[in-house]
């Protein structure tokens, strides 16, 4: 068995120095020289054969010694211009198709023989002849098919595949044209290690590259080494540059004997590669190629015009659903969490989502397939932690964010944008995992072996079909996806903000109302109250018993019905109230309580005890001391006749044990009032922090509003904290609450 291949292994195939192998293709001749003196400085050593002059005569001599006059001048005009490029030039008395360009300091002038069979003119012709059916091709897929035939009508190599690469640099075969007697590679994928990136650079930066002979020796160039440099010249732009003895392997593994690759870019980046295969060696005429370098500009034109046309139709679908749920979101009465759980649909389909977060306040707004409520909240306490502008996304969070891993079947990939950059505010979109089966040309986790002596490595010899399943990842989420998550970003700032101000109104206008109700409300109700007592007082006599009870009952239902109105007004005035943080005694305020209800407790004989000093702790001590006060007055009350009564005031300190109900920060204090009266049943626990809800008659334990509790617990719940009882009938109640941190 082969030793596995190690990251440093590929990296080696990265680090090849394939522009710097100082040797050419032997179907052309290679001139180097200085400017504007024209003396050659670097020749090929195949120059006897194609110029009739041995290496060694051309170094430092003039070029005017190489070149017909005429085509000097050419050269001369070419120089002097901001475009090199191809030129027709006369040397030795033969014609050449010569490619010029700079580097390294020098003038490089690279010459092939000119082919007498075909003219440019005539392969630009046959060029034009393939652009119908190009042009009528339908979508992507055929236009890519369409290209791939034209290219293998327009050279005869014996296959010619379109393959494109994906956001890894892996490439899939996306259309193909072959002999039936060829290896079929439609549909396979190749893994990235086939084209390094020092090979991709190159793909973009020289579009069109041919091996006329994958078993021809290279030619080496005179002198191998430039002597101000220290290196071969470099040849990342010379079309004849010399093939890398990895890549002349591989295509070797293939059977292949000459090959051709033409790039598509897109927007100047390498969107994928033209390639050509010929079983045996073959040459294609300077004039083929460039027809073949429109044509495949050509595509790349087409294939950005429709990738465009596509993008901009998604984007134009996603702006509707958009503007419908902004319009939707900002005409809903309610809240806004009962809004965007309406529009569920609209929200998932703005990315394609299968489940979607909302975090805005306390309690994730969930929408589709979600994690649970306390997994969401611990990934958005993750993001918090993480650095990024504007957008985060992943198909792969179970490897980032371990916990993940457990919901992969839902939440694979994780789109998220960032609405506080102080607090864990996010918007969430979920994707699940997409197990999905690749097939490869070979196995992509031996894309080289290690050679005899490990001295250099060998690419794969095998490029069977080999089948591989992907897990743990979503599908990708794409640049309308992030772009569309951005978008909603900020009209949901906009709704957010329409709400706040429509709530502003509404606190306005509930104020207004609440004047309204002590107007004109209750000053009706303090007049029958002062109407019975007149009455009573005038004509009590004369009613006897039954008609002076009715009447006792009269005003103590109007006295009942103005406390509640009040509780009702401090209820909703409640949650509008901003805390006055400080630092509080919270001996001194439980002092100062028990002395405003010191009548209450006297009358109704409670014992108060205090088992050690309170602390100090950070809250708003009027709103803290209101709790205290209801907290008390519920104690004082619920005692059965004749037993002893006491209540107990105190806390447990942080690293105390708790009793088993209480939940806390590891930091925090939790404060409790314990009494010893009737207690409450546990399916009641929750009903007693109820607006206006009583477990007993209105009449009995001294009546009330019902509303003492509910509002403790507000008041609480604005500090951060908690509020609930542990309690049973006939065992007494304990009332704990805790504080939240001072925001910061």
């Amino acid at each position: 068995m082969s030793p596995p291949i190690s990251d440093a292994d590929l990296s080696q195939c990265e680090r090849e120095p394939i522009h710097l192998l100082g040797g050419i293709q032997p179907y052309g001749v290679l001139l180097a020289f200085s400017e504007p003196d024209l003396s050659l400085k670097v020749v090929s050593a195949n120059t006897g054969e194609l110029l009739g002059r041995a290496p060694e005569t051309l170094l430092g001599r003039p070029l005017e010694e190489v070149l017909h006059p005429s085509s000097l001048v050419i050269l001369n005009r070419a120089l002097s211009s901001s475009t090199l490029g191809s030129l027709r030039i006369e040397a030795a008395g033969r014609f050449f198709v010569g490619l010029l360009h700079r580097r390294d300091g020098l003038a490089v002038l690279e010459l092939e023989p000119a082919s007498e069979s075909t003219s440019e003119e005539e392969a630009l012709a046959r060029v034009d002849q393939l652009l119908s059916p190009l042009a009528g091709a339908q979508g992507t897929k055929g236009l890519l098919q369409a290209a791939a035939e034209a290219v293998r009508a327009l050279t005869r190599f014996d296959r010619v595949m379109v393959y494109r690469f994906d956001a890894d640099w892996h490439g899939e075969v996306v259309a193909e044209s072959r002999e039936p007697e060829m290896d079929g590679f439609l549909g396979l994928h190749f893994p990235a290690s086939d084209i390094p990136a020092q090979a991709r650079a190159l793909y973009t930066r020289s579009t069109l590259r041919l091996i006329a002979d994958a078993r021809a020796q290279p030619v080496p160039l005179v002198p191998s080494v430039l002597p101000s440099l220290g290196r071969p010249l470099d040849l990342s732009d010379a079309a004849l540059r010399s093939v890398s003895p990895v890549h002349l392997e591989y295509l070797a593994n293939m059977r292949v004997g000459a090959s051709m690759s033409i790039s598509l870019l897109r927007e100047g980046r390498l969107w994928g590669l033209i390639a050509c295969h010929h079983r045996a060696p073959l040459l294609v005429p300077a004039s083929t190629r460039r027809a073949c370098d429109v044509l495949a500009r050509l595509v790349s034109l087409q294939l950005a015009s429709e990738e465009r046309a596509s993008v901009a139709s998604e984007v134009a679908r996603r702006a509707h659903l958009q503007f419908q749920m902004v319009e939707r979101l900002s005409s809903e009465s309610g809240s806004l969490s009962s809004a965007l759980s309406k529009q569920g649909d609209l929200l998932l389909g703005l990315t394609g989502a299968g489940g979607a977060a909302l975090l805005l306040g306390d309690t994730p707004i969930l929408v589709g397939a979600t994690p649970a409520v306390e997994e969401v909240t611990a990934l958005a306490d993750w993001l918090a932690g993480q650095r990024f502008d504007g957008t985060f996304h992943t198909e792969r969070l179970g490897a980032l964010h371990p916990p993940a891993a457990d919901y992969a079947d839902i939440a694979s990939g994780l789109l998220a944008v960032r609405l506080d950059e102080h607090a864990p505010r996010f918007v969430l979109w979920f994707r699940p995992e997409v197990a999905r089966t690749v097939t490869w040309a070979g196995n992509p986790q031996k894309p080289v072996v290690p050679g005899p002596g490990a001295n250099r490595l060998h690419p794969r010899a095998s490029f069977d079909a080999w089948q591989e399943t992907v897990r743990g990842a979503s599908s990708p989420w794409n640049p309308e996806d992030l772009a569309t998550a951005v978008s909603f970003r900020g009209s949901l700032v906009s709704v957010l903000l329409r709400h706040a101000a429509a709530l502003a109104r509404s606190n306005a206008e509930l104020d207004a109302f609440s004047g309204t109700v002590a107007h004109d409300l209750k000053e009706p109700l303090r007049g029958i109250q002062q109407y019975v007592g007149f009455l009573l007082e005038d004509h009590g006599k004369e009613l006897g018993d039954d008609g002076r009870q009715q009447l006792e009952e009269v005003r103590w239902l109007a006295g009942r019905t103005q406390g509640q109105m009040d509780a009702l007004f401090e209820y909703s005035r409640v949650g509008r109230v901003e805390l006055a943080w400080g630092h509080v005694d919270m001996q001194s305020l439980v002092d100062e309580v028990l002395l405003s209800v010191s009548a209450r407790l006297q009358e109704n004989r409670v014992e108060v005890r205090i088992p050690r000093r309170l602390p100090q702790v950070e809250c708003d001590g009027v709103r803290i001391q209101q709790v205290w006060a209801n907290l008390f007055t519920n104690a004082a009350k619920y005692h059965q006749a004749g037993e002893s009564r006491w209540m107990e005031v105190g806390f447990y300190a942080p690293g105390e044990p708790l009793p088993a109900s209480a939940r806390r920060r590891s930091d925090e204090y939790v404060f409790y009032v314990r009494d010893n009266g009737i207690g409450i049943p546990e399916r009641f626990h929750e009903n007693i922090f109820e607006m206006f809800r009583r477990l007993h008659p209105a009449h009995a334990y001294g009546g009330g509003s019902g509303a003492g509790l509910a509002i403790a617990r507000r008041l609480v719940e604005l500090h951060g904290g908690e509020l609930w009882v542990e309690s049973a009938p006939g065992q007494g109640s304990t009332f704990f609450f805790t504080l939240g941190e001072r925001p910061r």
